[in-house]
């Protein structure tokens, strides 16, 4: 069954749309369940604002791969300038996702909403200027860093927040999701320096420099330590995820486990006490070394399972996945209620989808039906065919523009007024959205 706190939304709504400064109810941990103010559980059924803030090559084109700057390197060969370039993005992130999408999205349903950050959002345009130019390839990428380090030590990073991009669309969008009664993630998806190997869902410029680069560790630190003295008291977010699928780093879990450490000492620092979500190491599934044991501050944590190709009818009855006996391998369902019952913390499945709308529909129905909530990957994305997502947008494609004549009908057709639906996708979910 799923449940919401209407009085706590009502407060919540009436809520400015920049800082908090009056305390709203927040989200909580207790044993294995999410528990809302009024002492409800509170199963989180979402879905991912995918390809918004973050284009991942192959969302942008059927059968494309690469990175947010491989897209951006497109337009610099089209022969557009900084500026152009600048303002190209600014308005794909006005367009791309509006009210109207996070009313059609409440429309379904659906009761919370994963918002996936780029680190790059939280720079000003100057500095994001730098980070551009390694792009181009006209800044070495050994002077982006130092400029980082310089940054860092003079505390010019996320110096004045109400000012910054990111902040101004997680504002932008809390007032939206309020105004439906939408819980809000945020989704440091981005991270500075790459995550993992995975050069797609971090926009490397290297790949795995989070781990081998101190300053990206100590920039990532600064920007939660940000955050939580800006959202402490705001109940419309639910939870802050805090990475972002960490995958093949260097060491195994250790240095997975030492970061969180690090990143949950910080946030509860500055007196913030919301859920947060921890990803293991390979895409959200390993959590050897990680268990809730191992932290400092043991209160309110979740654990953060991606499930895409994982069978979602696996017997609910065994202990775990025969294929994989590791109890702290994420992602079966067995394996998911046997390590939150064990752990005593609550489990949420953060990605899931990119399947045939059965598969979807399935996959929803048997997490619901053993309390577990879970988040669509994803809203929508370029194609020309139907999708596993609930909208699709029409060619042509970000990839393929020659020259900024292009820009204009792109921008049109990523509205969401202009967006075809993927009606079988929606069906399917909508319907476990009713349990």
């Amino acid at each position: 069954m799923r449940f919401r706190s209407l009085l706590s939304f009502a407060l919540l709504a009436s809520l400015p749309a920049l800082a908090q400064t009056t305390a709203s109810p927040l989200l909580r941990a207790e044993g294995p369940k999410i528990m809302d103010a009024q002492h409800h559980e509170v199963l989180l059924q979402g879905m991912n604002l995918g390809g918004w803030l973050l284009q991942e090559g192959y969302m942008m084109k059927p059968g494309y791969g690469g990175t947010q700057g491989s897209v951006k390197k497109v337009l610099y060969q089209a022969r557009l300038s900084d500026a152009q370039v600048e303002k190209f993005y600014q308005q794909y992130r006005d367009n791309f996702i509006t009210k109207a999408d996070i009313d059609f999205i409440a429309q379904q349903g659906f009761n919370c909403i994963r918002l996936p950050l780029h680190y790059d959002l939280f720079l000003t345009p100057s500095q994001r200027a730098v980070r551009n130019g390694v792009i181009r390839g006209t800044v070495p990428y050994a002077d982006y860093v130092a400029k980082l380090k310089e940054w860092q030590q003079k505390g010019e990073l996320f110096k004045e927040p109400a000012r910054l991009e990111a902040i101004r669309v997680i504002d932008r969008v809390l007032g939206w999701c309020a105004a439906n009664k939408l819980y809000v993630v945020l989704d440091l998806h981005a991270a500075p320096g790459s995550q993992g190997t995975d050069s797609n869902i971090a926009d490397a410029l290297q790949t795995n420099d989070f781990w081998k680069e101190p300053v990206y560790q100590e920039i990532t630190n600064g920007l939660w330590a940000a955050l939580a003295r800006r959202y402490k008291n705001d109940g419309r977010i639910a939870m802050y995820d805090l990475i972002n699928e960490p995958n093949n780093v260097p060491g195994g879990n250790p240095p997975i486990q030492a970061m969180f450490e690090k990143l949950i000492n910080t946030v509860r620092a500055e007196g913030d006490q919301h859920l947060l979500l921890l990803e293991g190491n390979g895409f959200g599934n390993n959590y050897n070394g990680i268990e809730k044991k191992s932290f400092t501050h043991q209160e309110n944590l979740v654990y953060n399972s991606h499930r895409y190709s994982i069978l979602p009818k696996y017997p609910l009855s065994n202990a775990v996945d025969a294929s994989n006996p590791d109890a702290n391998q994420l992602g079966a369902i067995a394996n998911l209620v046997k390590f939150r019952e064990a752990q005593q913390v609550p489990v949420w499945v953060g990605e899931t989808g990119e399947n045939s709308p059965q598969w979807m529909g399935e996959a929803a129905h048997n997490l619901n039906s053993v309390g577990i909530g879970w988040c669509n990957w994803t809203y929508k994305r370029f194609n020309d065919k139907p999708i596993a997502a609930l909208l699709r947008i029409k060619p042509p494609y970000p990839v393929d523009v020659k020259s900024a004549a292009d820009l204009p009908v792109i921008l049109e057709d990523i509205k969401f007024k202009n967006c075809i639906q993927n009606p079988d996708v929606i069906a399917a979910l909508k319907a476990e959205l009713k349990k």
